[in-house]
């Protein structure tokens, strides 16, 4: 850990295979077609992290031996200059923002909430003081909602970006709690049962189906998603 990066961002990718990425979006409109979509909301997402501030970026990525492959995709999407530095790589995006380091881990074996859990408490005993998740299929929350989350966490709390249908978009603490990543129950109820104080930002939307791709194009950001998915086709 960087002393000028002490809050760690975690997101996780998968590897843009038709059949393996956007599957319910798949049925509507093909294996392919899905691919492009995920591969056109990534590309977005990452223009979204432009502007992040004393906060590294940890791509964990699925399947564990796809790691050359998900950086050969993602680094040239990013828009500005990026050197590699060690087993890092340091990014400056290109509009006068912070430069801030990216890094690539395999998410291991098992069900989402436990490849969740499992990188947030390896990011703590990394010795970041504060650790976010954020779901790649959110691409409204951009570095102004992540750097606000980074901001209000402090100890004994937990911050949320809430989603519609009991979801949520982002997950922030100081510390690992391990009860927070249960498939049980959303993540507010089990905060407030630990006695921490609650932070919650915006509720944003993620995208699932074809409905929701569809209602993102005609939202304030639909025309960056138009456009990646224009370059992607």
């Amino acid at each position: 850990m960087s002393e000028q990066e002490p809050n760690l961002l975690i997101i996780f990718l998968d590897e843009p295979i038709p059949g393996k990425v956007n599957t319910r979006m798949a049925s509507d409109h093909g294996d392919e077609e899905a691919s492009v979509r995920y591969r056109a909301m990534t590309s977005v997402l990452l223009q979204q992290l432009e502007g992040l501030n004393n906060t590294r970026v940890r791509f964990c990525y699925s399947p564990d031996d796809a790691g050359e492959t998900i950086s050969f995709w993602v680094l040239p999407l990013l828009r500005g200059h990026v050197i590699k530095r060690g087993q890092s790589f340091l990014y400056t995006p290109e509009r006068n923002a912070t430069a801030f380091n990216i890094e690539f881990a395999p998410q291991g074996e098992g069900p989402e909430h436990e490849r969740l859990k499992r990188a947030t408490e390896q990011a703590f005993k990394d010795g970041f003081s504060k650790v976010a998740s954020i779901h790649s299929n959110c691409i409204q929350c951009g570095s102004r909602w992540i750097n606000a989350a980074f901001l209000q966490t402090k100890d004994n709390t937990c911050t949320i970006g809430p989603a519609p249908d009991d979801e949520h978009y982002l997950l922030a603490t100081t510390q690992f709690y391990p009860e927070l990543f249960s498939p049980e129950q959303p993540p507010q109820a089990v905060a407030e049962s630990l006695g921490l104080k609650l932070i919650t930002l915006p509720e944003l939307p993620k995208i699932h189906t074809s409905a929701h791709w569809d209602q993102t194009l005609e939202d304030p950001i639909g025309g960056k998603l138009k456009a990646a998915h224009k370059k992607e086709s």
